[in-house]
């Protein structure tokens, strides 16, 4: 029996000899009393300790010992200084006694093993040794390389010029800030798509084309492009095209260089580039076609925007007046029942109702039961891509009501908030032409319990100041017939007389630097910026009339 167990030791350590030459790894197993019961050869490639050491029976102690005088005479770099031997011995074999403990060592000539060591109920040991080396150096070259596309990415987004970058089937794979910037948009809604997921026809197709024949031919393309903005801005552009990479594996690369600040006004009033003369800038073929579909599509449209975050609701609200949009913000559910309610009241036209996704389902069915159009959107896109949203919602939505006819007669508007018995004069005479604003003074005048009147042109609010003796004027600075600063001017005029001057308070829809000033030098007391609220209103109705402050409701 003896001999038959003898035989069946030796087949299980051939088998375990096999099994670690198979998976390149060396292998130590240990008894209750770290006395050494296997140990296989492939060992010698990764310690240096000589192969007297490596016999069953051996005491772990032993061998570890044996490995650091091994290491000491021909790779001292490795072992960790200021430790002792007895130290270093004492620290290894508390390392092979926890349950479990796996370490990374380097060792020389760039090599680095990885030791992996488990300790069983039983007290049974094992610790298993691999070379790493090759799958170090492949992180430490994919670490490499990612470094290296993180300081390429931002040296890219810190260039001034656009770029972009697409494969052979012409999607977009790469895109830089400036370039996000140039179309008004975020690089998540660039990245994976074409430019027919981007652009509408024929804009698309004439760019796909473009782009497709600098891929198949390799020739480079320049173009000299004048590019407007939303906000009317004309900047001078070098459009270039060119194809990189190796045959299979093309790319095409983009650049679009503003060099507006070159420009020279030549005496026909146009701008040239000193030196490009010879070459004329064309309408851009990426931007200008597209913001011109954009202002066609938004003008004069009626939007509603409800998010709780004011800051991206005031950004976005700006961002719409710029197109020609007429839009109001409420933060609530409460406040859009409340204005969809006054809207159908008084038949005002909303267009869109733009939703946060943040809020209440209800916030996204109240729409739906006024037979209202609405969307979502999350603060990524109020901030960064709103315009395009909206853009793509209207030309893919032939439902959306058809826009006000630009000769309707306005009509002065009363406000229903009653009339205390003795108070003779108006609280406040609202000059605003458009409609969406119309509603938002009068629910705040409402909720203050100011009376109201409401004129839509310069001449009816100065019919209205001369018939109602208002006590004070929310003028905005934009009306069809003549500007609010000038009937602010003649409304001076006409208090000349007066010893007390009425407050006028001109309501700006985009602040640019000098409007301020602008509205006191034209007379008025102070400035408004839309979107308005409850408290601004108060806060200025308060600042101007102090003597007043029991009108408003608490």
């Amino acid at each position: 029996m003896k001999g038959e167990a003898a035989v069946y030791a030796d087949i299980h350590t051939a088998m375990l000899d096999a099994v670690c030459d198979t998976i390149s790894s060396a292998l130590i197993i240990y008894d209750r009393d770290d006395h050494i019961v296997f140990i296989n050869n492939r060992l010698l490639h990764y310690l240096p300790v000589c192969e007297t050491k490596l016999k069953v029976g051996t005491r772990l102690r032993d061998f570890l010992a044996a490995v650091y005088d091994g290491r000491r005479k021909i790779d001292s770099d490795s072992l960790p200084r200021g430790v002792e031997r007895e130290d270093w011995i004492a620290e290894q074999l508390s390392s092979h006694w926890k349950e479990r403990s796996e370490t990374v060592e380097p060792r020389a000539g760039g090599r680095w093993l990885r030791l992996v060591k488990r300790r069983f109920p039983s007290g049974m040991g094992i610790c298993v040794i691999t070379d790493i080396s090759e799958q170090k150096q492949r992180e430490d070259q994919w670490r490499s390389d990612i470094e290296r596309v993180q300081l390429t990415e931002e040296i890219l987004d810190t260039l001034p010029l656009s770029i972009f970058v697409k494969d052979r089937n012409t999607t977009y794979v790469a895109v830089n800030k400036a370039g996000c910037t140039l179309l008004e948009t975020s690089a998540d809604l660039i990245l994976g798509r074409t430019v027919f997921d981007i652009h509408a026809d024929p804009l698309a197709s004439r760019i796909d084309t473009m782009d497709r024949h600098v891929l198949e031919t390799g020739n480079p393309a320049i173009l000299p492009e004048r590019v407007t903005r939303l906000t009317g801005e004309e900047v001078l552009v070098i459009t270039r095209k060119q194809r990189v990479g190796k045959p299979g594996r093309y790319f095409l690369v983009t650049t679009m260089d503003d060099v507006t600040t070159f420009a020279t006004a030549e005496a026909d009033g146009k701008s040239v580039i000193r030196g490009l003369e010879h070459m004329a800038f064309t309408p851009s073929s990426y931007l200008e076609d597209e913001h011109h579909q954009s202002l066609q599509i938004l003008k004069g449209r009626s939007i509603l925007l409800v998010t709780p975050n004011a800051h991206l609701g005031e950004l976005a609200h700006r961002k719409m007046v710029t197109v020609g949009v007429d839009c109001a913000v409420a933060a609530s559910h409460a406040e859009m029942k409340a204005f969809m309610e006054f809207a159908a009241s008084a038949s005002v036209r909303i267009d869109l109702v733009i939703v946060d996704v943040q809020l209440d389902i209800a916030c996204l069915d109240l729409p739906q039961s006024y037979g209202l159009d609405a969307m979502t959107v999350d603060d990524f896109q109020l901030e960064s891509s709103l315009i395009n949203q909206i853009t793509r919602h209207f030309r893919f939505h032939d439902h959306a009501l058809p826009l006000a006819l630009a000769d309707e007669s306005p009509e002065i508007s009363t406000g229903s908030a009653p009339t205390p018995l003795g108070r003779a004069v108006l609280d406040v005479l609202v000059v605003e032409d458009n409609n969406i604003n119309q509603i938002v003074f009068a629910q705040i005048l409402e909720s203050l319990g100011l009376s109201y009147k409401i004129a839509t042109t310069g001449k009816q609010a100065l019919q209205l100041f001369e018939q109602e003796k208002p006590s004070f004027v929310l003028m905005d600075t934009t009306l069809p017939d003549f500007d609010g600063f000038e009937a602010t001017r003649r409304l001076r005029k006409m208090m000349v007389a007066a010893p007390n001057p009425t407050p006028i308070i001109g309501v700006i829809s985009l602040a640019f630097e000098g409007d301020r000033q602008a509205c006191l030098d034209a007379g008025m007391d102070d400035m408004l910026l839309k979107p308005v609220s409850p408290d601004m209103v108060e806060m200025l109705f308060k600042r101007h009339m102090p003597h007043s402050q029991d009108r408003i409701r608490g």
